[in-house]
């Protein structure tokens, strides 16, 4: 059984992003399939979990005694949130710890460097970078790093079709929400990048727009209390806290709704459009990551669109006849399929 040293910053709960959910998932399959050690700085008690109050580059004597005593075939690198310079700098020090281990990065989404910056992470170079962020593929192909697209995976034991002993009406009930209207849901960060005022004329032609923020959020991608209040002031029902039933929120909506167009703002394959379409809900989406390369249209249920426009298409989209086929579950397969090959190869 092949040692593996995940390091990451975050492991510890509520898992109610799409980066605390994805290395959670990771950790999971990797402890159950490999001998595993975890350094991180926040997580949970377990034998094999190291929880390590270190500085922001882990340079630490204590991590190096740990990876050293590990000795580690594999380390994989899972940064939090965005792939920086200063994760870099992390990585090259991990990788200097690991001595000859196999060095894999496996980040989600981008963050712009400066030249110079560029310039040094030129000489970091992993055995493979892992990402379902087409940017940063992008950007490790010009660094001359072999990179691979990587599907995220979704626990499709939790987010399923509508169990047929509840409706919609009762679900809405439990979470005060009009039980008479079209609800559109999305799932995310009350970030200033993610474009949510364009969901503001959707509120004004009477839908009922649901956002379920993260109460995860880390400071620096807070929105301004002024764009809360405006969403609040046009009717749109924010649910800022922890849900734990969350797919309870897909299932009691009748369409999901992805308005974000800057790469920095939110993973390369958004988990809440593949845990909406496990659910069965559409989703209405800009073109945005890797979602179209990897789901297509998914059978008519991914509608794709300048958020301009989704006033127009969300008309056409109520008199569409439902269709819950979904591609997610081919998605987890080719996640475990690229994750074990780079691992056992």
């Amino acid at each position: 059984m092949k040692k593996i040293l995940l390091v990451t910053e975050y492991l510890n709960p509520p898992y109610d992003e799409g980066i605390k959910k994805t290395v959670f998932n990771l950790f999971e399959s990797l402890d159950e399939n490999y001998h595993l050690r975890v350094i991180c700085r926040y997580g949970f008690e377990k034998e094999n979990v190291n929880v390590i109050g270190t500085n922001r580059l882990f340079i630490s004597r204590k991590i190096k005694h740990i990876i050293s005593n590990f000795s580690p075939e594999i380390l994989i690198y899972f940064p939090f949130a965005s792939m920086t310079f200063a994760s870099y700098l992390r990585f090259f020090i991990l990788k200097k710890y690991s001595k000859n281990a196999k060095s894999i990065i496996f980040a989600l989404q981008p963050k712009k460097m400066k030249n110079w910056q560029e310039r040094i992470v030129n000489f970091i170079k992993p055995s493979v970078a892992l990402s379902p962020s087409p940017q940063l593929i992008e950007n490790w192909d010009k660094l001359g790093w072999k990179s691979k697209f990587l599907p995220l995976y979704t626990d499709l034991e939790k987010f399923v079709l509508l169990p047929t002993s509840q409706s919609k009406s009762e679900l809405r009930k439990r979470y005060n929400i009009p039980t008479n209207k079209y609800v559109i849901s999305h799932m995310g960060h009350l970030n200033e990048g993610r474009n949510l005022e364009s969901l503001i004329p959707l509120q004004n032609m009477g839908y009922q727009i649901v956002i379920v923020g993260s109460s995860s959020t880390p400071k620096d991608a807070l929105g301004s209390d002024n764009l809360k209040q405006k969403l609040l002031d046009s009717g749109i029902i924010i649910l800022n806290k922890y849900i734990e039933k969350i797919e309870e929120i897909y299932q009691l909506s009748d369409l999901y709704v992805f308005p974000v167009v800057a790469d920095c703002s939110s993973i390369g394959l958004p988990l809440s459009i593949l845990e909406a379409r496990a659910c069965g809900i559409p989703v209405l989406t800009t073109k945005f990551g890797s979602v179209e390369g990897f789901l297509s249209d998914d059978f008519g249920n991914i509608i794709f669109e300048d958020s301009d426009n989704f006033v127009d298409v969300v008309a056409k989209i109520k008199n569409k006849k439902k269709n819950t086929s979904t591609n997610v579950d081919r998605m987890n397969a080719l996640y475990f399929e690229i994750i074990n090959s780079e691992i056992d190869k």
